[in-house]
């Protein structure tokens, strides 16, 4: 069973991120919400580790959620991880956050999928091997 938890520490890296970073201006600059959170689960896809994950929560759960978007770490899978590795994880998944404003100014969400353009900005600035893990 994944069991997750709210982490302020994901919390506090992912709001200096919001105000550090450029490519992070639009959520800055918006309304949107997010938790972070810490999961016990070893999370696999297609034998691929996943390290954390962005996800739109659909309004039929916002009553027990109260936010737009959860990042979640899997934690087994980042055990290793850097503080700097970290850093770099959440702020790929803050990317995934999409925000649309229509005419009258609402904001409408989505979850961006993996782009070109969201690898070549994480390999630009910290290479094809930011979350190796020295052994």
């Amino acid at each position: 069973m994944d069991t997750r938890k709210i982490s302020e520490e994901y919390a506090m890296i992912g709001a200096e991120l919001i105000q550090e970073e450029k490519e992070l201006e639009y959520i800055r600059n918006s309304n949107v919400s997010i938790v972070y959170l810490s999961s016990e689960h070893k999370k696999t896809s297609a034998h691929k580790v996943i390290h954390a994950q962005c996800e739109k929560i659909a309004e039929k759960y916002k009553w027990g959620i109260p936010a737009d978007f959860t990042i979640t770490v899997f934690e087994p899978n980042v055990e290793q991880f850097t503080a700097e590795q970290l850093r770099i994880l959440i702020f790929h998944e803050l990317l995934h956050i999409g925000i649309e404003v229509d005419d009258d100014g609402e904001e409408h969400y989505s979850c961006v999928p993996h782009d070109l353009e969201d690898f070549k900005l994480i390999i630009d600035r910290f290479g094809t091997d930011w979350d190796k893990v020295e052994e």
